[in-house]
Order: structure tokens, then sequence, then C-alpha cells
């Protein structure tokens, strides 16, 4: 059976976790509409990107390995020449059958790229790798639905290391450059740059990672950075900002939420859960105002994992910090986006070592 490591096309176990991260992200636009190749490669990152899980993969995966090795010197020890051929002739038809099964369909040139199918549960988290909660169901808005968003996978069309050039309005490919994979040992989500080492993300991706190492990784260049010290607003409102001293300065453009009107364009860019880095576009719902903070609800692509990450307005300025999301049992879901006028708040708060971050975090949006 392959490994994770081989799965990714890795070569060794000795991979880094920004070569971990550009090989799933490669396979993932390669091969899109591969349903059985995508979830291996699914499968295989969530284990090795967390450091704790690839950890205990790594032990077991040296356990099967030893094991193998001996048994292969035990049938060496006890066969005949002859039996020893057939056995390795038998080995390879049997690899070349797994690989002629395996190996992936090319890619179509247009499709869709962020399933949004099957039934889900009617629950409202922290959208983040691993929810901390469950909430009670959440009716559907007595107003019409809003549209399906419009979701697509980022491509690495351009060339590494050199950032297109920005085009007029929402420019996913350009705003990609600043916007970062933030990991840790229990979770992961997003982030995006708004200064210099200052990366914005929300509390609850924050809150439990810090004692493991978290580190940022940007979505266009793959460079990781440490995040050495915090800030955090007042315990209602989940806006932190990360000092990651390195990080690529690609910096986004502040906008205004309070001149958007319902039904005006939103962007995100993030990475939901295992599907790499993502945007969508959907438009403004509504404003809701959840134990005095301000809310911007849209109908973006929200999954496990958008956490922290930008939403922009059809300018490509930020208006918002996505942190939280809403599915509704007859289908459909809502984004949920603190503005981006409570997000600055927090770049005047003192920074305090990682080390001093919550374990655990309750976002005040969810306490309704």
């Amino acid at each position: 059976m392959k490994s994770h490591y081989q799965t990714l096309g890795l070569p060794s176990p000795q991979a880094t976790p920004e070569q971990i991260e550009a090989a799933y992200r490669r396979l993932a636009a390669e091969f899109p509409n591969n349903g059985d190749f995508q979830k291996a490669i699914a499968a295989a990152h969530a284990a090795l990107i967390d450091p704790q899980r690839r950890a205990a993969y790594d032990r077991q995966l040296q356990v099967s390995q030893s094991a193998e090795a001996e048994q292969a010197g035990r049938i060496q020890a006890t066969s005949g020449r002859g039996w020893r051929w057939l056995g390795l002739a038998s080995l390879a038809l049997i690899a070349v059958g797994y690989y002629q099964t395996t190996q992936p369909k090319p890619a179509q040139p247009e499709g869709a790229l962020a399933g949004q199918g099957g039934d889900m549960p009617p629950v409202a988290m922290p959208a983040e790798e691993t929810p901390v909660m469950q909430q009670a169901v959440v009716p559907s808005p007595p107003t019409a639905m809003a549209p399906e968003p419009i979701v697509r996978q980022a491509r690495e069309t351009q060339v590494r290391f050199v950032r297109p050039d920005r085009k007029p309005g929402f420019d996913a490919a350009y705003l990609a450059w600043t916007t970062y994979l933030v990991v840790g040992g229990r979770s992961r989500g997003s982030g995006v740059m708004v200064a210099p080492d200052r990366i914005l993300t929300n509390c609850h991706v924050v809150a439990g990672n810090a004692m493991s190492g978290l580190v940022v990784i940007n979505s266009a260049t793959h460079e990781r950075a440490k995040v050495d010290k915090y800030a955090k607003l007042e315990d209602d409102e989940d806006i932190c900002v990360l000092s990651a001293p390195g990080a690529p300065p690609y910096i986004a453009e502040w906008g205004r939420s309070e001149s958007l009107d319902p039904g005006a364009p939103t962007h995100t860019v993030s990475f939901p859960g295992n599907e790499g880095l993502t945007w969508s576009s959907g438009t403004l719902i509504r404003r809701e105002m959840p134990l005095g903070m301000e809310v911007l609800v849209t109908s973006n692509y929200c999954r496990p994992g958008v956490s922290g990450g930008p939403l922009f307005d059809d300018k490509g300025q930020l208006i918002g910090i996505t942190s939280a999301g809403r599915i509704f049992r007859g289908g459909g879901g809502e984004c949920m986006s603190l503005t981006a006028e409570t997000a600055k708040k927090v770049l005047y708060k003192p920074m305090v070592p990682i080390g001093l971050a919550p374990a655990q975090y309750d976002p005040a949006m969810l306490r309704r």
C-alpha cells in the first residue's frame, strides 16, 4: 500500500510542511474531477500537515516498514530461487494493476471545483478545521434564500515568486498573495496580511495551537514564518493579530464595510477544509448585531477552515474577516464576517508572547 508521502509524490518522510502543502495543491489543481484521487490526497494532506498526526503516522509507518522487511527476510531464507522469481513476477503484476487502477484521470478544462452537494446537518460553528462546538438548529431565514455562491479553486498559473499585475476590480490571483494558511498542532485556519509581519485571523484559530508552534504559510509563495506574538480585542470580539517576522510582505488594502448595501458583491479567499486555496463570490444579505458587534452576513462559500480569511468587496478592498458559518436544514447557508472597522482596532493593542494565548475560545457570535 502506498504511504501518504508516496500519494503526494514526496520523496521521503523528511518533506517540509511547505513541500507537503505545495504537493497537495499542485495535485488538487491538476486532477480536480477525479473524486477518488482527490479523497486520497486530501487524506494524505490532513495526516501530514498536522504535526501531531504526522508524528503518530511516521511512527506507525516505521513499524509497518520494519515488519515488512522482517517478513521479506524470512521468505528469502526459506524459499528457493525459482519461488523467489515467481514471487517477484507476481508482485510486479500486482503493482502494474494497482498503478493502472489508481492513476488519476486528466482534468477537464471546465467544471465545478468545490462541490456543495449532499445533505448537511443544521449547525452553526466557527469555520475552522476542527469545529469546537455544535449549536442549536438554525431555522431557515424568512426571506428568500440567497443564490449559491460562485466557487473556484485557485490555480497556480503565475510564475512562482512573481506577483502578477493587478487587474481592475476583484482580482483573485493578485489578492491570493495577501492570504495565509494558519497552521497549528490542533487545527488550521486562514489569515490576511494587513501590515508588515502582521496577519489578521480569528482568535478561535489561535486558541489551543500556541503551545504546539503556530506558523503561517503564504498561499502564493509557500514561504512560512513562525508566529512569536499576538494581540486580541475584548473577549467577545473574535479578532486576533499575529506577529510573524519574515512573512512575505504582500499587504491587503483596507476598505469600508459601512458603504455596502444589501446585494453588494462580496468575495472570500481562504482555505476551506482540505480543498486548498479557494475563492468564492457572493452578496451581502444583511447586517446583524450579536452582543453589540456588527456582523456582515453574506452568501459566500463558508466551510471549516475559512475562519480568519479576508472578505473583499468588488474593488478588491478588505471589508471584513470571515469568522463563522450557518448551514440550513433545507440546504444552503450563510457566511458571517466581522467588519474591517472592528478588525482595525486590534492593531492598536499591545502584543504578548504567543504562548500566553488561551487554550479555548468561545466566539460571541455563536452565543446567541
